[in-house]
């Protein structure tokens, strides 16, 4: 991954408007209608299922389309982004967004892909579209919260891993990084204040 604290990233305010306005959104009609029992199962401190089979399910529903001929192609480039082979996922994905311009999946797997070719302003519009479809994606808000952290935009990587967070609560790490986040706010702000 490049240097991106030296990154112009234009596209990191808009989808941090965005991100703040998540709650107003609704997923995208095209998305299976059991995900969202699935999502509120998996905020609850102890699901219906167990965690990891819960998440797992809700990436399969993520990553699944009712063309055999899309899915076909989900899978190949997932195999190349599993592979490090970017060009051929690019390529892929390319067909994919024009034949399924409404498949949230399709732009976070371009956002994975644009990091992987050093291309951070392309991932966070790509993740950017991932979340207007799908603004339960925890994946995007994620990785969201990751580039903003690269970036040093504290205030906006804490929210955003909040919010994935609050959506998937069993998250690995991400309460750790959030108190850290917070830790770093605080002295920042105290030397200001000071």
């Amino acid at each position: 991954m490049p240097d991106l604290k030296s990154e112009n990233v234009p596209a990191l305010d808009a989808v941090f408007a965005l991100l703040l306005a998540l709650d107003a959104l609704t997923p995208h009609p095209s998305l299976p209608k059991c995900l969202g029992p699935l999502l509120k199962d998996l905020q609850q401190p102890v699901p219906s299922r167990e965690r990891q089979e819960l998440t797992e399910l809700i990436h399969a529903l993520w990553i699944s389309n009712p063309s055999a001929e899309a899915s076909a192609l989900m899978a190949d480039a997932i195999s190349a982004i599993d592979n490090q082979t970017p060009a051929k996922a690019r390529s892929v994905l390319d067909v994919l967004v024009d034949q399924q311009p409404n498949w949230a999946e399709v732009h976070y797997k371009r956002a994975i892909v644009a990091l992987m070719t050093e291309r951070p302003n392309d991932a966070i519009t790509h993740l950017g579209e991932t979340l207007r479809l799908e603004p339960r994606h925890f994946a995007a808000m994620s990785l969201f919260g990751q580039i903003c952290l690269d970036l040093d935009r504290l205030y906006e990587a804490r929210f955003a891993l909040q919010r994935a967070l609050h959506q998937n609560p069993h998250l690995k790490g991400l309460k750790e990084t959030i108190l850290s986040i917070s830790q770093q706010v605080d002295a920042r702000n105290n030397r200001l204040n000071a």
